[in-house]
């Protein structure tokens, strides 16, 4: 009986896997406006202008003003996350450390779900502000009030967000959004997104919606510093981006590899999209102070 004592006891380790910080991703996912999708290209209409004329009684022809509707596009382009999980790996590890190999997978996509939108603006606002784009600051102010609000008004004075539909985002970094919270039109707000959205409930908490604007707080990782003490933000209409993603597996596959030395496991996700700027006066830029400490502003 005493021999065979060992076998009764089983060592549980409780504590997960211990995963290196790093940005969840898809925050930015329903932010900007789709496309339809042709073979490998991706089409975003442009919706024109067009007035009504006053009948005169005679019969002549309709003065048209011209195709009220265009439309931009771009090649769509397909990205993928993979790792390799070695057979011997396999059978030592549990549940848990087989979910954080699966996450890690997961959040790569997700991320660059994101980082093609935040590339398309970054390239949308290179182009000058002949493309319509403007940029609030020069990097040394420290993120106030006034910039975003700014930024909403010139948004709103286009008429960009005159329909139901015509949301707007901006997306800040988080020492950005803590130095907005000590304002009190930040403060009284509420940190949650738009409720109809189509919005994970990470995002959803990590949205602040403030006079219709819908900041989303995101990790540093996703900004660039031009002059290394200050940081790019950008605040858009979503009719004034375009992005689609036609095909997206979040969920990985795991497939073996017998051609390799112990058949190691192959994990494997990945998606396709493409985004593009569409109309630079919705779209605009902050460039303001990387800023390590907050300030409260004076009353």
């Amino acid at each position: 009986m005493s021999q065979n004592i060992a076998a009764w006891f089983t060592e549980k380790i409780k504590d997960k896997v211990t995963v290196q910080f790093q940005a969840h991703g898809g925050l930015l996912d329903g932010t900007m406006m789709s496309g339809d999708t042709q073979a490998n290209t991706v089409k975003f209409p442009i919706a024109g202008r067009t007035e009504v004329y006053k009948l005169t009684g005679a019969i002549e022809r309709v003065p048209a003003a011209g195709p009220g509707l265009s439309t931009v596009q771009i090649t769509m382009e397909d990205f993928e996350a993979s790792d390799f999980w070695r057979t011997q790996d396999v059978y030592k590890s549990g549940p848990n450390e087989q979910q954080a190999l699966a996450d890690l997978i997961v959040k790569a996509v997700r991320r660059k779900r994101d980082t093609i939108k935040l590339d398309a603006l970054a390239a949308f606002a290179a182009l000058g502000p002949g493309n319509g784009v403007t940029t609030i600051g020069d990097g040394t102010a420290r993120i106030d009030i006034l910039h975003v609000e700014q930024a909403r008004a010139e948004i709103a004075a286009t008429g960009a967000t005159g329909d139901d539909t015509d949301e707007v985002y901006a997306g800040f970094p988080a020492l950005w959004m803590s130095q907005l919270c000590f304002y009190k039109e930040f403060a009284d707000a509420q940190w949650v997104g738009l409720e109809n959205a189509a919005f994970s409930k990470t995002q959803r908490l990590r949205t602040k919606t403030v006079r219709s604007v819908n900041y989303i707080e995101l990790p540093d990782e996703y900004f660039t510093s031009p002059g290394g003490t200050d940081w790019y933000g950008y605040m858009w209409a979503k009719n004034a981006m375009g992005a689609e993603t036609p095909w997206n597996q979040e969920a990985p596959s795991i497939t073996p590899q017998p051609l390799m030395q112990g058949t190691p496991m192959l994990i494997k996700a990945g998606m396709g999209g493409a985004a593009i700027g569409i109309q630079g006066k919705g779209v605009k830029r902050f460039q303001m102070l990387k800023n390590t400490t907050l300030v409260r502003p004076a009353a």
